[in-house]
């Protein structure tokens, strides 16, 4: 037998066995996918397999990070053959590739969401649209039509101003980005998925390069990643996915359950395999978890099995208001901690982030170290953007969201006005800003702005120059007399004399605040240099482009802080994918969990969810917990400054009163209670 084969259970024997043709592993929490998908590549190696020849897609840097880790462990240096990608990156990957064999030239930025605001927000200036829409909400829509490939233009009747004004800014944030010589996180799948769908020869360059392909979190696909592994995987069909549609949360952001539903529907003749043992969590657990899931009206049907002991109940605690549930789980906390519990084994999850500041404050008055998930990313801090804008117009000096957002970033006199009439000469003349920048002086008339216009301009050239950039502006570069490209100088190095050169860390030193604040700014503009420094270490070929390309493509989830001793507070999105020895589930009451754009989505612009994703949410942050779950509710809280009553989720309906310890501590103690009371108060007076 294989050694890749041994020490698996049948169910994941079997999954890693199944080389040829479409294959669905419903892989249910805790059940070990990520053993299957790293041993399975192993195996399919050990066949004489070509390792360049196989695809792993997931939704994280992380998640492919740690897969590649792990596959390096098992086969050694062979690994680094494989393509371990997000959707996202395997997109970048291939519209490079295609236009490098198209011959072409110049670079191509990615845009986040912040650049892409930029790019709503400028262009609602332009037309005079009505300020008081939300470009976030309209950005949403363009980011459906994109998915669901409707073309810019192509009207959509409604009568929602949302929507006509997504379909307003379509076409021209289209023609933005090809302006910008930029592509957004949506064209990333989109435009390689179209150039496969409309060229057989694309098409078959792709599915040859990737005969084997494997999907994790196959649950959380939308319409156009499907479309992307179609034509792919179409030709040959070795196609495996991995995926649990209990776990199907993110619904809001378009991905779309039925996928892993009609799995056997999209590719006739897949093979489905269930990974139903569960090796995470403790047996009391697990039964909680199947009985809310079970209640859902489309899912595989499947059964978890627990693997370990029947563990201690589950606990319902019933507190009186929002303040004694927060105190009641920090003390909780205090005492798991006390009993040997190190604080990275605890975990606090609720649905919505308002749970955070009475948690926060609690732990902080318990002098309890704790770190929160899903806040701001490292790189959309405004120090690390600043700097990276930087390097992005070195790249790419079209990038026009990058030059407006440094160009007085820090001060050097070009002011709102300045760029209003560069803005005004380069929209009526019908070029670029960047264009209208290198003849600032002539459209200026000289004086002090045109000066220091051209003082922008030549840090920015001399930066290029240095890291081997501006091959795409040959003529431009002869036009203006610059000294010829020369061989690039390190990364690191450049970008370290850079950020010097621009005074950053002075800079954020004089900003108001207090020195705590102003040290981790300045520790995050040195930790985006050492992480050039890591990337040129490891990568084969360091490119600027390539490394802007990565930083762009990565997520909260890749950035999230690390700590042992840490207690964590995360919402039940957030805490996908992770596991905690203690888990207190904050909040199970309506209007949190299903949350209240669920019960009333016409008190939101956009669609509420569905009651069955609640559901599936919920089911996620049970089965975080390994072996200690405690849910927690309150009879009121205060909202916009008065006290509401709650009602307790009808999830709890769920449950049969066997699966549950109810601790209501809203009731008036008994006699045996109000007795060890008072006995611990005599022992504390006499102490």
């Amino acid at each position: 037998m294989s050694r890749w084969l041994k020490n698996l259970n049948p169910e994941q024997r079997e999954a890693v066995q199944t080389i040829t043709g479409p294959l669905l592993v419903l892989a249910g929490a805790g059940s070990g996918k990520t053993r299957v998908i790293t041993h399975r590549v192993a195996h399919m190696m050990e066949l004489s397999i070509d390792p360049q020849q196989i695809l792993g897609v997931t939704f994280t840097n992380k998640a492919a990070a740690e897969m590649r880790q792990r596959l390096t462990g098992m086969v050694g240096q062979g690994a680094s053959k494989v393509t371990l990608s997000t959707f996202h990156s395997l997109g970048l990957h291939i519209l490079r590739a295609e236009r490098a064999r198209r011959k072409r030239s110049g670079a191509l930025s990615v845009f986040d969401t912040g650049d892409q605001l930029s790019c709503l927000r400028e262009l609602c200036h332009r037309i005079h649209l009505e300020r008081s829409l939300d470009l976030g909400s309209i950005l949403q829509r363009i980011s459906a039509y994109k998915n669901a490939f409707v073309e810019p233009g192509d009207s959509v009747a409604s009568e929602d101003p949302y929507d006509e004004a997504a379909t307003l800014l379509y076409p021209a944030y289209q023609e933005q980005l090809q302006a910008y010589s930029a592509v957004d996180f949506d064209d990333l799948v989109c435009l390689p998925t179209r150039m496969m769908e409309q060229s057989d020869a694309c098409r078959h360059r792709w599915s040859d390069r990737f005969r084997h392909v494997l999907v994790d979190e196959y649950q959380d696909t939308n319409a156009a990643q499907l479309r992307m592994l179609r034509a792919i995987a179409g030709p040959h069909r070795n196609l495996c996915v991995v995926g649990d549609d209990d776990q199907s949360i993110y619904g809001w952001r378009g991905a779309e359950v039925r996928n892993i539903l009609r799995f056997a529907k999209d590719f006739p003749g897949a093979k489905t395999v269930t990974l139903g043992r569960n090796y995470r969590s403790v047996g009391s657990v697990l039964r909680l978890a199947g009985a809310v899931i079970a209640r859902n009206p489309e899912r595989h049907e499947k059964t978890l099995v627990a693997v370990r002991e029947e563990g201690t109940p589950v606990r319902m605690v019933v507190t009186s208001d929002g303040d004694s549930e927060a105190r009641w789980i920090v003390s909780h906390i205090r005492e798991a901690l006390a009993g040997g519990r190190r604080g990275g084994d605890i975990a606090v999850l609720y649905r919505s982030n308002l749970f955070s500041r009475e948690l926060e404050s609690e732990l902080r008055a318990e002098g309890i170290p704790y770190r929160v998930l899903g806040g701001t990313s490292f790189f959309e801090s405004k120090e690390v953007k600043d700097l990276v804008a930087y390097l992005r117009i070195c790249a790419n000096p079209a990038d026009e969201i990058s030059l407006r957002r440094v160009i007085n970033a820090p001060p050097r006199g070009i002011g709102p006005r300045t760029v209003s009439t560069l803005s005004d000469w380069s929209e009526k003349h019908q070029t670029s800003f960047y264009q209208a920048l290198r003849q600032a002086d002539e459209i200026l008339g000289g004086g002090r702005s045109a000066t220091a216009v051209a003082g922008f301009l030549e840090l920015t050239d001399r930066y290029r120059r240095r890291l081997g950039q501006g091959s795409q502006l040959a003529p431009a570069a002869r036009a203006h007399g610059r000294a010829p490209l020369r061989a690039p100088e390190r990364l690191p190095d450049v970008a370290r004399e850079l950020s010097d050169e621009l005074g950053l860390e002075a800079q954020i030193r004089q900003t108001p605040g207090t020195p705590q604040a102003a040290d981790r700014r300045v520790a995050r503009v040195r930790g985006l240099i050492d992480g050039m420094q890591s990337y040129c270490a490891h990568a084969p070929r360091p490119s600027l482009q390539e490394y802007l390309g990565r930083i762009a493509l990565s997520s909260n989830e890749d950035d999230e802080p690390v700590g042992r001793d840490l207690v964590t507070l995360s919402s039940l999105h957030g805490a996908k994918g992770l596991e905690f020895r203690l888990v207190l589930l904050a909040g199970m009451e309506e209007g949190y969990l299903p949350h209240e754009r669920t019960i009333n989505p016409h008190q939101n612009d956009m669609e509420g969810g569905d009651i069955a994703e609640e559901r599936r949410l919920l089911y996620v942050g049970i089965t975080r917990a390994m072996d200690e779950l405690v849910l927690t509710r309150c009879q009121e809280r205060m909202l916009r400054g008065r006290p509401q009553p709650r009602t307790p989720t009808r999830f709890l309906d769920d449950i049969g009163p066997e699966l549950l310890q109810l601790d209501d501590l809203t009731l008036p103690p008994d006699h045996e209670q109000m007795q060890s009371m008072l006995a611990d108060l005599i022992a504390r007076l006499e102490g």
